[in-house]
């Protein structure tokens, strides 16, 4: 199986947060929201990104050393009503380890991710919801002993420290599985692969730091 090729570097922009509607954009801000704009990032990161909460990284997903998907936090009064409705019914309780909007194959959507701890162990659900509080697609981790041993031999090129497997499914059925792991390197990589294991592609997942600049 062929190895994905690592991307030859990634450069993370620092943003400042947006001022006040009254006040101009600052200039360092400014710049950097075009070096975004002509970087490959979908229309709408960078501004997302410039107001997104400095506790949420960005994260930039690569595929080889092109940019294949993002995603911006934001807080909970970001969210659209239905949005909410939908978020609290597909993944009620548990602890909020990111909340945001995404740039990626279904367009822009909203994504949501919750990590619950029962006993020793703990587990991870996530939901993509779109505008109008559409589910498209939710997912669920499994443990490692219960996924298909074809499944993770698939993503194990990429990283044989297998951190997280999901099953995701869409509105209907399970469609596919998410398998998330790290290399020698200690680069994280996510495979999709199907359920009868064989791999639709793997990209590498840049959490990129906002960090506000001194005055």
């Amino acid at each position: 199986m062929p190895q994905q090729e690592p991307p030859t570097g990634l450069r993370a922009a620092a943003f400042r947060p947006r001022p006040a509607r009254l006040a101009p954009v600052a200039p360092a801000l400014a710049l950097a929201l075009a070096a975004c704009a002509g970087s490959g990032l979908p229309p709408g990161f960078a501004e997302a990104a410039a107001t997104a909460p400095e506790d949420l990284p960005a994260r930039i997903y690569l595929r080889g050393d092109a940019i294949d998907g993002a995603a911006a936090g934001i807080g909970p009064g970001g969210l659209p009503p239905a949005v909410r409705a939908t978020m609290d019914a597909v993944a009620p309780g548990g602890e909020t380890v990111f909340l945001g909007r995404e740039w990626g194959q279904h367009g822009e959507a909203f994504r949501i991710e919750k990590r619950y701890v029962e006993g020793q162990g703990e587990s991870f659900r996530s939901a993509l919801v779109a505008d109008d509080g559409g589910v498209l697609e939710r997912s669920h981790t499994l443990p490692t002993v219960k996924v298909p041993a074809v499944v993770l031999g698939a993503a194990m090129p990429y990283g044989r420290d297998i951190r997280r497997c999901e099953i995701v499914s869409d509105a209907v059925a399970e469609r596919f599985w998410r398998i998330r792991c790290v290399d020698g390197g200690g680069r994280t990589f996510v495979a999709t692969v199907t359920l009868d294991g064989g791999l639709l592609h793997a990209r590498r997942l840049v959490a990129a730091e906002l960090q506000p600049e001194a005055r």
